[in-house]
């Protein structure tokens, strides 16, 4: 009987009822019904299964209705009307609105955890931000570090074994350029004419590095720098090496400083040099996972040499174009990494593998999945590629540019100190990965209904204040809630916000399946929304003992419910605002 008291446990019974009237075997929905002459809930279940039973939608809702109140009793349904073509209106009972927010409060911060079944959990791997360690982390880092970590919480409530990674991109040209242009800023804060090339790295914030390696080593390199001088391209590779390595280690430190503040953790930190590193045997010159992936590939007859590259065959999967893996000179391209990488994903026994890549990889999908789908076990529905857009800030009603390379940049901890952490966690997952999302500063900090998070916030915080009223402190709460609230009749707004709260592990389910932390934002928008609404209606401390102690386990499971929510986004849930 316990299950009946969510939206779930009453699909499944409507699931059994449809069953026995009809022998067909349909998932329900339940919906909420747009106004309350309408009933509480509704299901078009009879219009989907009606023709394979040979009947009409109408008919085969009138006995759908009919078996499933004998199958769950009037306590639960008080009565059900047909509407339209066939769609079940459903009428709740007194009782299952008290059901349900006892359910609630019983379950605590447990309430929607594991919401999938057994058979749906997986062993996942998430990797997010992962970006050169060249610069600062920028706000479009911001958000990809927002949605993932939302994401891996929300997986993880869900039932998935959820590990949270970072691949650090410490190889190939790029990192040069870093190295080279940090020799130059080395070398002018020794007063040498040492410009930084018009393809490096422009940031004031080398300077401060290089002031940082002034500091540290003193003049160590002056003299290979002056020997380059003005050319730093000309610098010795070795000396290169170590500048980049130096300044990797110090750019590493602060992206973990940045994400920590963020609230974002990651259990794994996989750098891109060590897929080079390893290994008994070399192979076409590599060693390490790279070395195993090539003769991976080669032993499935994927690669061949030509034009004195080495390919991979990506257009027998789909792919537009053969792919170089290892060019002319015998670099190997990024395109080797990543497969060399994401190999090694499944040697660690991941079942199912989510990348968040920024905006500019959009082309690089196609070539990925290919790659996958050449890779023993060819299982390419193992890797999911979620492409993320970019975040404008708006300021004044302008549009604030940016660009590493030229140092002209917003970053993250900029945007934190500019609106707070829990603004920007909650702001950076308020639309979906795959649309542009604007931020408009001016109301990320603003104290008022029109701002989003504060308004949920100030929710959380109205709940905290009424509880912290019941007077003789957690004693007098647990009095109050034991009272017999068993013949209190719900009334609308009562009976709105328990339908807003039953939601949520739906809208857990739902996030997971859809990859959509904004589905949490957005409900815990309304569910904030229905609370005011309760609020401003119902008193909660009322002589009536019996309606005290049902508003308060009311209380206390919405409260329950926006830390939860807030949580899952990596926002705050403040006690007092």
């Amino acid at each position: 009987m316990d299950e009946l008291f969510d939206l779930s446990g009453l699909a499944r019974s409507l699931e059994r009822a449809l069953v026995d009237v009809s022998g067909q075997t349909v998932a329900v929905e339940l919906t909420p019904s747009p106004r309350p002459e309408m009933g509480d809930l509704a299901t078009n279940a009879a219009l989907v299964a009606a023709k394979r039973a040979g009947t009409t939608p109408r008919e085969l809702a009138e006995r759908l209705g009919r078996r499933w109140v004998e199958i769950v009793g009037e306590p639960v349904c008080e009565r059900f009307e047909v509407a339209g073509p066939g769609f079940l209106n459903l009428f709740l009972g007194p009782s299952w609105f008290r059901g349900a927010v006892r359910r609630m409060v019983a379950q605590g911060g447990d309430y929607a955890r594991d919401v999938l079944a057994p058979a749906e959990r997986r062993k996942v791997n998430i990797e997010f931000v992962s970006v050169n360690p060249t610069g600062p982390l920028h706000v479009g880092h911001a958000r990809y570090a927002s949605m993932g970590d939302a994401l891996c919480r929300i997986f993880a409530l869900a039932g998935h074994d959820v590990t949270r990674e970072f691949y650090v991109n410490d190889f190939g040209t790029q990192m040069v350029k870093f190295g080279v242009s940090l020799a130059a800023r080395y070398g002018q804060a020794l007063g040498l004419e040492t410009p930084v090339p018009a393809d490096g790295y422009q940031g004031a914030y080398l300077a401060d590095l290089a002031a940082e390696l002034v500091a540290e080593t003193g003049d160590e390199y002056r003299e290979a720098v002056a020997a380059a001088a003005p050319d730093v391209t000309a610098l010795d590779s070795e000396v290169v090496q170590a500048l980049k390595s130096w300044g990797c280690e110090r750019i590493l430190a602060r992206f973990r400083a940045t994400l920590d503040r963020l609230r974002v953790p990651f259990d794994v930190w996989t750098s891109e040099t060590t897929l080079y590193e390893g290994g008994d045997e070399a192979h076409r010159g590599f060693a390490g996972e790279v070395g195993k992936a090539l003769a991976q590939m080669d032993g499935e007859g994927h690669l061949y040499d030509a034009e004195g590259a080495v390919w991979l065959q990506t257009t027998e999967y789909g792919d537009d174009k053969d792919r170089v893996l290892v060019r002319q000179t015998g670099e190997p391209t990024y395109f080797l990494s990543d497969i060399a990488y994401h190999r090694d994903k499944m040697d660690r026994g991941f079942e199912h593998m989510i990348d968040i890549w920024g905006a500019d990889h959009h082309g690089y999908v196609s070539r990925m999945k290919a790659a996958f789908t050449a890779l023993p076990p060819h299982e390419p529905e193992r890797l999911e590629l979620l492409i993320g857009q970019m975040v404008n800030l708006l300021e004044s009603g302008e549009t604030r540019r940016m660009s590493k390379r030229k140092g002209d940049i917003v970053t993250v901890d900029d945007l934190m100190d500019a609106i707070g952490v829990d603004a920007v966690r909650f702001f950076m997952v308020g639309r979906s990965h795959d649309s542009t999302l604007d931020l408009d500063l001016g109301l990320a900090v603003e104290e008022s209904s029109k701002n989003p998070v504060y308004y949920v916030q100030y929710a959380h915080a109205r709940i905290c204040s009424i509880l912290r009223n019941l007077g003789d402190g957690a004693a007098g709460r647990e009095a109050l809630l034991a009272a017999d609230a068993s013949a209190v009749e719900p009334g609308p707004y009562e009976r709105a916000l328990v339908k807003a709260l039953v939601r949520f592990p739906l809208v857990v389910r739902e996030a997971v399946e859809k990859r959509g932390p904004h589905r949490v934002h957005g409900y815990l928008g309304e569910l904030a929304a229905e609370f005011h609404v309760f609020y401003r209606h119902c008193r909660v401390l009322v002589d009536d003992e019996a309606v005290a102690a049902f508003r308060t386990s009311l209380c206390l499971a919405t409260q329950t419910t926006l830390a939860t929510g807030l949580g899952l986004l990596g926002v705050t849930a403040p006690a007092a605002m």
